[in-house]
């Protein structure tokens, strides 16, 4: 998932195996140019970890999810805009995201077997017969509309960036370059939500794509970003002395948070 996070542009985990990734930007919104990308994520990670999954490339969310599904378990299915509906009409109402066998069942008692019979069946009677909110979703669903947007993932006890650099290198300044974008990042996120940190950790994904991480635990919580450059720039030299390894891309992650309001002293403990 952290490599997964590092080659898109905006990246959504929905599972311990499940995630969404915008690209659009990468791959200047070809569906084509997404296709090669994607094929060579899934090469890369088959090659050094041994895994194999099957991605879907679509329009939105919703076709995404059903082409990832359409050709399991190690294909890429491409469903292009104007393609949109030709790919569902012959695709039966279970492959449609949320409906299980009992939901199937009373469809197929309406005479809904397909998604092409679900795109022209009256809305007013999905309504009736399922309620507004799915009645309405099963509509869209059927016409391959889907205004829901891929959302960032945040953790909730750390903020985090990983990024590709531009060669593999070990080189420190260029890794400080590159960490030092990741921390103004990291620490307008920790400004706006009134954090102080006490935790710093780099991660470093290698050419061989292994993980490796180094952390240091500060002794006071701070919102100081000069201090946060100055603790990733020592712990990256501790790992430059103890890797010999090209890094492939570099990642910072703070955590082990407190508010301001927690380290404001209050006026009444001086009386």
């Amino acid at each position: 998932m952290l490599f997964l996070r590092s080659c898109s542009d905006i990246f959504e985990q929905v599972g311990i195996d499940e995630a969404y990734l915008d690209i659009s930007r990468k791959v200047q919104g070809s569906f084509d140019e997404g296709f090669m990308y994607t094929n060579n994520i899934k090469n890369e990670i088959k090659n050094k970890l041994g895994l194999s999954f099957s991605a879907g490339i679509g329009p939105n969310k919703l076709i995404a999810k059903m082409a990832a599904d359409y050709n399991k378990p190690n294909g890429i299915t491409v469903v292009k805009p104007d393609n949109v509906k030709n790919f569902l009409k012959s695709l039966p109402v279970i492959r449609i995201p949320g409906v299980g066998k009992k939901t199937a069942k009373k469809l197929n008692s309406l005479g809904i077997n397909t998604i092409e019979q679900l795109a022209k069946y009256d809305i007013q009677k999905l309504v009736a017969f399922f309620g507004r909110t799915l009645g309405i979703y099963f509509h869209n669903v059927a016409s391959g509309v889907s205004k829901d947007l891929v959302h960032e993932t945040i953790e909730k006890n750390s903020i985090s960036r990983i990024s590709t650099l531009k060669e593999n290198t070990r080189n420190l300044t260029l890794l400080i370059k590159k960490t030092d974008q990741l921390i103004s990042q990291v620490h307008k996120d920790l400004m706006d939500k009134k954090l102080k940190f006490k935790r710093v950790e780099i991660i470093a994904v290698m050419t061989d794509l292994s993980f490796r991480s180094k952390s240091k635990t500060l002794n006071n919580s701070t919102n100081d970003i000069n201090l946060l450059k100055k603790t990733v720039k020592k712990l990256i030299e501790l790992f430059l002395n103890e890797s010999k390894k090209e890094i492939r891309r570099i990642g910072i992650k703070i955590s082990k948070f407190t508010s301001n309001k927690e380290n404001q002293k209050q006026l009444h403990i001086y009386f």
